[in-house]
C-alpha cells in the first residue's frame, strides 16, 4: 500500500515537472518590447530638448505610447516646435541680458522690451522656415490582458541656421526701435539701438 502511494505521488510530481517545462513561459500583462524602430541605434538628440553645432540651432520633441504613426508624429514635430519657442525665449533673454551689461540699461527697463521682441523674433522666424531634420519612432508590443496591442514612441528634430536666427532677431530689433521712435520712446529707441550696435555692429547713423 504504502509503495502504491509513493509511485502516485512520483507520478503527479513529474507530471507537475513536465507541464512546466513544456510550451512557451507566459507573458506578463504590461510586457512591452521594441518590434521595429526607424534606426538601429536610438539617437541621443530625444533626450536634449535643445542644442547648438555646426552653425545650427537643433530642438527636439517627442511623445510615446500614440496609437499610430502619423498621430505620433505630427505630435512630435508639435513639441519640437514648443520647444523652438521656449529656446529662442531664453536665448534673446541671455543675449540681451548680456549686452546691456556695464550700460544705463537696467535689467527691469529690459523686461517689457524683451517680452516684445521675443514674440517679434519669434514671428520673423516663421517667415524664414525651419528645416525638419530628423525623424525617430519605434513601435511597441505591449501584451494586455485580451492578447497584445501597439503603439509609437516618435521623436523629431528641428533645425535653424544661426544666421538665420540673427537675421530674425535683428529685424525685430529694428522695428522695436522703429516702433519705440513713432511711440516717443526715448528709453525703449535707445535699448534697441544699444542691442543692435552689440550684437549686430548696427551702428547709428
Amino acid at each position: 500500500m504504502r509503495k502504491i502511494l509513493w509511485l502516485t505521488l512520483l507520478v503527479f510530481a513529474l507530471g507537475l515537472i513536465l507541464s512546466g517545462c513544456g510550451g512557451a513561459p507566459k507573458k506578463a500583462v504590461g510586457q512591452e518590447k521594441v518590434i521595429e524602430k526607424s534606426a538601429d541605434k536610438k539617437p541621443d538628440w530625444i533626450t536634449v530638448p535643445q542644442f547648438e553645432q555646426d552653425k545650427k540651432l537643433f530642438f527636439s520633441g517627442g511623445v510615446t505610447g500614440r496609437a499610430s504613426y502619423s498621430l505620433g508624429l505630427r505630435q512630435a514635430k508639435a513639441e519640437s516646435i514648443k520647444n523652438v519657442a521656449e529656446g529662442i525665449q531664453v536665448r534673446v533673454r541671455t543675449e540681451f541680458t548680456s549686452a546691456i551689461r556695464g550700460s544705463n540699461v537696467s535689467e527691469e527697463d529690459l523686461g517689457e522690451f524683451v517680452q516684445d521682441s521675443i514674440a517679434m523674433v519669434t514671428e520673423n522666424l516663421k517667415i524664414q522656415g525651419l528645416t525638419p531634420e530628423e525623424n525617430y519612432y519605434e513601435k511597441i508590443e505591449r501584451i494586455t490582458t485580451t492578447g497584445v496591442e501597439y503603439k509609437y514612441n516618435c521623436y523629431s528634430l528641428i533645425a535653424l541656421k544661426v544666421e538665420d536666427y540673427n537675421l530674425a532677431r535683428d529685424i525685430a530689433l529694428n522695428g522695436m526701435k522703429k516702433k519705440a521712435k513713432k511711440e516717443a520712446n526715448k528709453k525703449a529707441e535707445e535699448t534697441a539701438t544699444l542691442l543692435l550696435e552689440k550684437l549686430s555692429g548696427q551702428v547709428e547713423e
